[in-house]
């Protein structure tokens, strides 16, 4: 059985739109959308068109569920990214797939990403849906944040390969760099261009990751964790430790 998931796609919406259950629900149903969509449509229009029509209507509904959730306008370019990775993942497809398999592992996917939203709501906001539940110790805005994004999304990642029984065989670098986009994008001026922002963010990225990867090269994290969901824990400890330093 091959992973008929975007797997890629699914562990950036989990960087970016887990914050909440509510955006995580709807953006999870938008990817599901979009994958079995396009997955569906390669077949009979083609891998290219199909990818074109996947990244662009999963981009499109994305941005507009950003809008009716009022998510915010500063992760548009984080949901096109998760669009290009969609149609990614229908170019680079293995055809054959029953619409059945395609939608029991997406909907396993969407689970895990739903459950991750709870913990990460309920640990930075005490609440669920936006409704307070309670007030705890262990509350703290942190937890809404990128590092532990990366790190719950790393989490969420080897999870869902474990309900698969598959192994971890996504590359964390489609990860990384819209990461450091979006983060750097912020820190910089105005007056330099966008373009020079995004090399900029790209560049850090390739060379953090080829630096995680030499330290892990003699590790045994277990084929669910080795490769995206170890990297992407890594990732994420390593951007709490330079907020901090920072």
């Amino acid at each position: 059985m091959k992973v008929r998931f975007a797997a890629e796609a699914f562990a950036l919406a989990l960087v970016f739109f887990t914050t909440g259950l509510e955006i995580a629900l709807v953006a999870g149903a938008v990817l599901v959308a979009g994958t079995v969509l396009g997955d569906t449509l390669a077949e009979a229009a083609g891998k290219t068109a199909a990818a074109a029509i996947a990244f662009i209507g999963t981009g499109a509904l994305l941005c507009l569920a950003l809008v009716w959730t009022g998510f915010g306008s500063d992760f548009y370019l984080g949901a096109c990214m998760v669009g290009m990775l969609v149609g990614k993942h229908v170019y680079d497809g293995v055809e054959g797939a029953s619409t059945g398999e395609i939608l029991k592992q997406n909907y396993i996917a969407l689970a895990v990403m739903a459950v991750i939203a709870v913990c990460r709501e309920l640990l930075s906001k005490g609440a669920l849906f936006g409704y307070g539940i309670g007030s705890f110790s262990v509350i703290s805005n942190a937890y809404s944040g990128t590092a532990f994004g990366l790190i719950f999304g790393g989490l969420g990642i080897a999870a869902v390969y474990a309900l698969l029984k598959k192994e971890n065989g996504a590359d964390s670098l489609w990860i990384a760099v819209p990461v450091a986009v979006m983060m750097t994008a912020a820190s910089f001026g105005s007056d330099i261009m966008p373009v020079v922002k995004a090399a900029v963010a790209a560049a850090i990225a390739v060379v953090l990751l080829v630096g995680i990867r030499k330290k892990m090269i003699f590790s045994r994290p277990g084929k669910y964790f080795a490769g995206l969901s170890v990297e992407m824990i890594s990732l994420g400890f390593l951007t709490m430790m330079l907020s901090v330093i920072g």
